[in-house]
């Protein structure tokens, strides 16, 4: 008897906004707690837990860039601003810019695990390793507070750049919307510290680990993929709880193929024979392999990926 048919446009607005307040109030919870405990395995403990519920908040963060955090605008809105406090990062800035990474995806302007003959092989090598380690993460604060205290400076940079100047442009998302969302964000991170009595050591092992789980995994999906905007991603297999923990992001070839489908369907999209290569494995391989030489040309980018649902079928 088979059930009902999968509605591939719903959202699950109450668990959503459940995981968004949860996962919020326990990071918040874990930086009070941590600048309190005094055994250093207590301590990596509440580091450990915050750097793996960073990752969640940042998947509900990324389900609001694609507004689909909540089916309500204003809701998705709000949430995706609490969700961003304490990466820190405006929601509305990452809704601009994580566009443009699925408009770009595996073009030459995303294409970190390669180099063309006439690139450094050691500067891309230094570049990839850092990302590994970490470093991805730690240009952002230091890129925002310049968006924050010194917009103009920060839009001549971007633009020489080529790195988040389409917030610029957007026809809806006002500059100072987003500066706005990074005040909120200082005064977060700034107010849990005061608060709590936090040090800035301590805060920063908290960031380090965390940060330093996001920056090696953010790209884990696309490495050595295809060479296509659409199709140059992998659906990894995660090893369990992690890929519920991470919403299902390690499925990004089924996220990328449907954008507008909540992370709760994604499983559905794979068909049940589908291949999906170790996460962990291919997570070493980064390691391992490092960037690799390419000779072809890379895709376009696109000006625009067309909004589609795969048809509702028996689940």
């Amino acid at each position: 008897m088979s059930s009902a048919p999968r509605d591939f446009r719903s959202i699950p607005n109450r668990l959503n906004t459940l995981l968004t307040v949860s996962v919020f109030s326990a990071l918040v919870g874990l930086l009070v707690l941590g600048a309190h405990v005094e055994s250093g395995w207590a301590l990596g403990l509440c580091v450990a837990v915050f750097a793996v519920l960073f990752q969640t908040q940042f998947a509900l963060l990324h389900e609001a860039s694609h507004l689909k955090l909540h089916s309500d605008p204003v809701w998705n809105r709000w949430l995706g601003v609490l969700g961003g406090l304490l990466f820190p990062i405006s929601s509305s800035m990452l809704s601009i810019t994580h566009w443009s990474h699925h408009l770009k995806n595996r073009s030459d302007q995303e294409m970190f695990d390669l180099y063309y003959p006439h690139q450094s092989r050691v500067a891309r090598t230094i570049g990839w390793y850092l990302m590994l380690v970490g470093f991805w993460y730690w240009i952002i604060p230091p890129f925002l507070l310049l968006l924050l205290v010194a917009p103009g400076v920060f839009r001549r940079m971007s633009e020489r750049l080529h790195i988040a100047e389409a917030i610029f442009r957007h026809p809806e998302i006002s500059v100072g919307r987003i500066r706005g969302e990074l005040l909120l964000c200082a005064l977060a991170v700034t107010g849990v510290c005061v608060l709590s009595g936090l040090s800035v050591a301590r805060l920063a092992i908290f960031y380090a680990a965390a940060g330093a789980i996001w920056s090696g995994v953010n790209y884990l999906e696309h490495s050595y993929a295809p060479r296509d905007v659409l199709k140059g991603a992998f659906n990894l297999q995660a090893p369990w709880p992690y890929g519920w923990l991470n919403l299902h992001r390690e499925l990004d070839l089924n996220h990328h193929a449907y954008p507008e489908v909540s992370w709760i369907h994604l499983p559905a999209l794979s068909p049940k024979d589908e291949y999906h290569r170790s996460y962990l494995r291919h997570y070493f391989r980064q390691w391992t392999t490092g960037p690799a030489l390419t000779l072809g040309p890379g895709p376009k980018p696109l000006t625009e990926i067309p909004r589609k649902y795969p048809s509702c079928e028996s689940s």
